[in-house]
């Protein structure tokens, strides 16, 4: 991750991070310069393959591709899917598994936003996605 990702993620909202073993779904909060949240020694011990940092309105993301040996960082907002054509956009919504539901100040269904484009042969193709919460 690079350093400078505290200042573009949401000030609060949810991390995703999918670990090789394990994955990390909780509340986080950027507190005095610093991500704040229960599981972040775990982030420490070992880099997570994909991290997601979002609320409503945006969706940071972090992809590690060792077999290419770079990352690719990504910062989607609800603000440019304003502009984009509306027939592009396919929303749809994921129950959250239980053990997560049940916690108090998670929510019960997270919501994808796929970003669809049209390729140079005119094929559609999912070019990007946004995870928000509803």
């Amino acid at each position: 991750m690079t350093k400078n990702y505290i200042d573009i993620i949401p000030a609060k909202g949810y991390i995703l991070a999918y670990l090789k073993q394990d994955l990390i779904f909780e509340p986080y909060e950027v507190k005095h310069g610093k991500l704040c949240f229960k599981g972040s020694e775990r982030l420490k011990c070992e880099q997570p393959s994909e991290c997601h940092f979002f609320d409503r309105e945006s969706d940071y993301r972090i992809v590690v591709r060792e077999s290419r040996g770079d990352v690719r960082e990504a910062l989607m907002t609800e603000e440019e899917e304003r502009y984009m054509d509306s027939d592009l956009l396919f929303i749809e919504e994921a129950l959250i598994k239980e053990e997560y539901a049940q916690k108090e100040g998670f929510p019960k269904k997270l919501r994808v936003i796929n970003r669809y484009r049209y390729s140079d042969n005119d094929t559609l193709v999912l070019y990007n996605y946004r995870i928000s919460f509803v």
